[in-house]
């Protein structure tokens, strides 16, 4: 669950790597751009799911990189323990430097699917100085003494261990253990797995190295028992230059609130189970000589911290805390949802949102992610996940995957509830059972801001529709306006002035082709207020400026054009007379023509919403009922489905 260095389908990976508000804006625009029709550039088939979030990990506890930005911001390792850790206390330990059992894999530094815990045999070498080699039988424990130097051969026959060292051939025995004669004695160790001997080489441990056999027949298992500092000193969980002088990324800061934390989880882990892991199930764990270096020497800000914070843990009521850590928690930490932990908690992360910068990280603040999965994939990862009712998930070839539910009611919170949808029916899981399931490569994190489903439904028909189906399948189709992902139309919402600029714009080009108003990516700001994204076409500026160089849209002044606010309906009737080229209609419309009882007569809307209502375009509400007077109800803002009715109703007036 924290930090290693590769990953893979089905198994945590964590690295601290990883824009947030700028780029939530920019899924905004893309969100706008498919509401009002346009379309966005295709990265994925048409049959994916695509995924977008933030951070990467668990985002439990703390958060790596939010822990090196309130370094960065002065922040000092109590102050960031407190913040990740809510309600803790930071203490002393009775025994500071206690021995950790620690399973030791071929590869830590790797995902756990390419690894093994199981060896055919393994070297044992003293390093410097003496060890003794101490063989437990059914009769006791005896003892060899291997000076330094020499090396002896571990092997399992008959489901026993066997020793060959320089001189004889010992065993069988339940285990062995290599104890070297002073603290400053390491013990050198090869492995060989059934495919061979480990790539990487001999690796160097401080402490005693136990051979015992596996629980798998025919392998052995390998331990290092190890005093706790020393244990730290090879952690591999932050990266390395945070704790070096000189480095640009120096905070070691965060370097030391990772040892707490690591030394915190490591005690508490052993309260309850035998050993732990040197990989990424637990912490990885990387030795004192590895992959030819000497670790503790080429990263001396690791085990530096490990002194400067020798003993301390954080409780909380008496109890040792489970400090679980990731490496970005996307701008939001969320909790296990089981609440047993309540210093474990969902909260805004500013730190981790605005980190890490992008001279450190191509990654960027916020770690933004994009995810597509085929349908068939997903389907199959899907399969056998465990729901919220307890059940496995057996939903058939999925057709839908929704957000339900979040930690907090912020969009920007992690998911907690998904409902899958399939041919078999739907079921609803927990977030982490999704990204535990899809495989934590694929799913980075549980924040996600966003699936967009493959169309399962025919163009112009969506989920959400009770009134006006045929109204906007006529818009859709004639590519006015679009839908939301995943088949939603969302008729309730609001139109805005800069989405109506464009409807407007492809209208009077579909309705007179031979003079269409060209889209151009402008380089400045049409409008003060109007965002301008360089180098993109068909963003918000782009068609704002259109509109208004054409004549067919103004702002609310020479300046401003308020380009969010929902568009007037009285402003509405006006664009549309431009846009549909109706104005000599308007000319020549009779004076005492009937209008709207609420658009008063000295509006500069005024003849164009009288002229839109007789030719019944736009129609209003008959106020009061039965008596043939209408209002326009000008300030009510425009809802979806009524601009599809105004256009449906539209693209059948003539051209005069």
């Amino acid at each position: 669950m924290h930090r290693l260095v590769e990953g893979a389908q089905g198994q945590e990976f964590h690295r601290p790597r990883a824009r947030a508000r700028w780029t939530a804006w920019l899924i905004g625009l893309v969100v706008g751009a498919v509401m009002v029709g346009m379309a966005a550039p295709a990265t994925a088939g048409a049959a994916d799911f695509i995924f977008q979030g933030r951070g990467w990990g668990s985002g439990v506890g703390m958060s790596q990189w939010g822990a090196w930005g309130a370094a960065q911001d002065g922040r000092d390792y109590r102050w960031i323990l407190d913040f990740y850790y809510p309600g803790t206390t930071l203490e002393q330990m009775t025994d500071p430097n206690m021995s950790v059992k620690v399973k030791i894999s071929s590869e830590p530094w790797r995902s756990v699917s390419t690894i093994t815990q199981e060896y055919r045999q393994v070297d044992l070498t003293a390093v410097d100085v003496d060890l003794s080699l101490v063989m437990k039988d059914a009769a006791g424990e005896g003892c060899e003494l291997m000076t330094a130097g020499n090396f002896c051969n571990v092997f399992l026959k008959e489901g026993r261990v066997f020793v060959n060292t320089a001189t004889e051939e010992l065993g069988p025995f339940d285990w062995i253990e290599a104890r070297p004669a002073t603290s400053e004695g390491r013990v050198q160790v090869e492995l060989m797995t059934s495919s061979g001997w480990v790539s990487s080489g001999a690796r160097e441990y401080w402490g005693a190295m136990r051979v015992v056999p596996s629980a798998e027949a025919g392998y052995l298992n390998l331990y290092n028992i190890v005093p706790m500092d020393q244990y730290l000193s090879s952690l591999g969980e932050v990266e390395y230059d945070w704790g070096q002088h000189g480095s640009r990324a120096y905070a070691p800061e965060a370097v030391k609130a990772q040892a707490v934390a690591a030394r915190t989880y490591a005690v508490a882990q052993l309260q309850n189970r035998d050993f732990i892991h040197d990989n990424q199930w637990d912490q990885a764990y990387l030795g004192y000589f590895t992959r030819g270096y000497c670790f503790e020497e080429r990263f001396a800000g690791i085990p530096q911290a490990a002194r400067d914070t020798t003993g301390q843990v954080l409780t909380c009521h008496g109890s040792y805390v489970v400090a679980y850590f990731s490496a970005h928690s996307g701008g939001y930490t969320t909790a296990w949802e089981t609440g047993s932990h309540p210093y474990l908690v969902a909260k805004p992360d500013p730190y981790s949102l605005a980190n890490p910068p992008t001279w450190l990280d191509s990654w960027g603040p916020g770690y933004l992610w994009t995810r597509s999965i085929s349908a068939e994939t997903l389907s199959s990862r899907v399969r056998g996940m465990i729901g919220i009712n307890g059940r496995s998930v057996n939903v058939g070839e999925v057709t839908r995957v929704e957000i339900v539910a979040r930690d907090t009611d912020d969009p920007e919170s992690h998911v907690s509830r998904l409902r899958i949808t399939g041919s078999n029916g739907s079921a609803v899981v927990s977030g982490h059972e999704f990204r535990r399931g899809v495989g934590y490569d694929e799913i980075r994190s549980t924040l996600i801001l966003g699936v967009t489903c493959p169309p399962s439904l025919p163009r112009g028909e969506f989920y959400d529709l009770t009134m006006y189906g045929a109204e906007i399948k006529k818009i859709v189709l004639a590519g006015l306006m679009g839908g939301y992902p995943n088949e939603l139309f969302k008729p309730e919402n609001p139109l805005t002035r800069w989405q109506f600029a464009k409807i407007a714009v492809n209208l009077w080009n579909q309705r007179f082709p031979e003079s269409s108003i060209p889209l151009v990516d402008v380089p400045g700001q049409p409008f003060w207020d109007v965002a301008v994204l360089p180098g993109v076409l068909g963003d918000e500026s782009d068609w704002v400026a259109a509109a208004h160089k054409a004549g067919l849209m103004h702002g609310v002044t020479d300046k401003i054009f308020k380009p969010y606010e929902p568009i007037r309906r009285d402003e509405l009737a006006t664009v549309m007379v431009r846009a549909l080229g109706l104005q000599g209609g308007v000319e020549a419309l009779p004076p005492g023509t009937t209008s709207f009882l609420d658009v008063p007569e000295d509006s500069p809307h005024a003849r164009n919403a009288a002229y839109m209502m007789s030719i019944g375009v736009i129609r209003g509400y008959e106020e009061p009922e039965g008596e043939g007077t209408y209002c326009l109800h000008p300030d009510e803002p425009l809802k979806r489905m009524h601009a599809a009715v105004v256009l449906a109703r539209a693209l059948d007036v003539p051209k005069q």
